[in-house]
Parts: C-alpha cells; sequence; structure tokens
C-alpha cells in the first residue's frame, strides 16, 4: 500500500539548505497508482503550517535569523518504495527563525521517533537546525529546553497530519494519515507512539554540501 513522505524543505544564509523528512501511513484503500492532484492538494494543505505563527517558537529559535523554512515536497511512495509522484510547494515568503545564531549550520537537534515496534526499524528521527541553541557549562541544552522542544514538535506534528486529514474529508474521501516510522526493508508503517528529544547536539555533516572553505596551506617540513 503506498504511503505519504512530506520533506519540510529549508535554507541556510548565503548558499546552503537544509531538510527535513517524515512519513505518514495511509489508513483507507490506496493503491499503488499515481496521483498527481491528490498529492497536490496534501503540499498545498501542509503549507500554511510551515509559516511565521504556526511553526512552534522553540524551532524558529533554533533555526537562528540565519535559516528559514522556504517550502514543502511531498512524495507518493509505492509498497516497494518507487516514487509515484511529486509536488513541490514554496511558500511566498520564507518563514525565517529567531535570535542571532551561536552555532554553526551543521549543528543540528535531534528528534526521535519511536514506535512500539523494536529494533532500529521500529525508531526514526529527523535532525532540525540548531544554529540558535544556547547551551550551559555542561554543554545541554537549556534554551529551549528539550521539554519545550517536545511540546512545541508534539503539536505542530499533530497540525501537519490534520491538516492533510482535512483535505481528504475535503475531497470525501475516508482516509487518513498517520505519522509512522517506515521500515524500507519490510516495506511496512509502524505507528510513531513517543517523541523523544535530548539534551545534546548532534551533526548534519550533509550541510557543508554549499558552504564554500578557505584553506590555508603550508609545505612541510
Amino acid at each position: 500500500m503506498a504511503y505519504i513522505r512530506t520533506i519540510i524543505q529549508g535554507t541556510i544564509t548565503p548558499n546552503e539548505v537544509w531538510s527535513c523528512s517524515l512519513n505518514w501511513g495511509i489508513f483507507g484503500l490506496e493503491p499503488d497508482s499515481p496521483d498527481q492532484s491528490e498529492t497536490d492538494g496534501l503540499a498545498l494543505a501542509i503549507l500554511p503550517k510551515l509559516a511565521s505563527g504556526v511553526v512552534p517558537a522553540t524551532l524558529l529559535q533554533l533555526l537562528s535569523n540565519k535559516a528559514a523554512i522556504s517550502g514543502i515536497r511531498v512524495e507518493k511512495r509505492a509498497e516497494n518504495e518507487a516514487t509515484l509522484n511529486v509536488s513541490v510547494q514554496p511558500l511566498t515568503s520564507p518563514t525565517v527563525g529567531t535570535i542571532a545564531p551561536s552555532k554553526t549550520p551543521q549543528d543540528s537537534l535531534v528528534i526521535s521517533l519511536l514506535t512500539a515496534t523494536p529494533g532500529a526499524s521500529g525508531r526514526g528521527r529527523f535532525y532540525w537546525p540548531a544554529l540558535g541553541a544556547g547551551l550551559d557549562t555542561n554543554w545541554n541544552l537549556s534554551s529551549p529546553t528539550p521539554g519545550n522542544v517536545n511540546t512545541g514538535v508534539k503539536g505542530w506534528l499533530n497540525a501537519i497530519g490534520s491538516a492533510m486529514n482535512a483535505y481528504y474529508a475535503l475531497i470525501s474521501s475516508a482516509k487518513t494519515v498517520v505519522l509512522s516510522v517506515r521500515s524500507q526493508t519490510n516495506h511496512v508503517n509502524n505507528n510513531v507512539n513517543q517523541l523523544r528529544v535530548g539534551s545534546l547536539l548532534d551533526t548534519q555533516r550533509r550541510r557543508r554540501d554549499n558552504l564554500s572553505e578557505a584553506y590555508d596551506i603550508l609545505s612541510y617540513p
């Protein structure tokens, strides 16, 4: 059965990009067939949830004013993981983070997605840019706190899922989506039942794709 992948897209000044992916299992009959209008509708339904005032203040603080959310990419995926449809919808005005950055573009906060399924296939995660994170003397996240981040993320993900379900209701479809961890090996969706935010930052090394670096070179010995 097909499933939905949503990819939140963003930028980091001056020319870097970032993204984080979430998978949504579909409840209801959903054949492995392309449906571009449905995919476009889901993407447009999510777009307002990426605006300032909807994205949690804690996540905007972590972004810093050097990073922004730029849009959404929605993919309809087949049971065999093939991509059936893609819809990319940009925000008219990017949602820029708050406060000045104190960390690098590679610094990230990990939000873990846990399920009732044991093992690696039952665990997921996404990396959120943490340029504006504040740390205490033991390198633990102090501003915003992990608890406040987690509460905000929970409400936000519920809002995104509700927006997709509202779209299905609008087109008189009985289908609904549930946040899931997708096992691409077993081709199953494991429903998320717990969010976990730790107090230590991680790194997302892919964010050096477009950052220019200057080198100083000396002959040796």
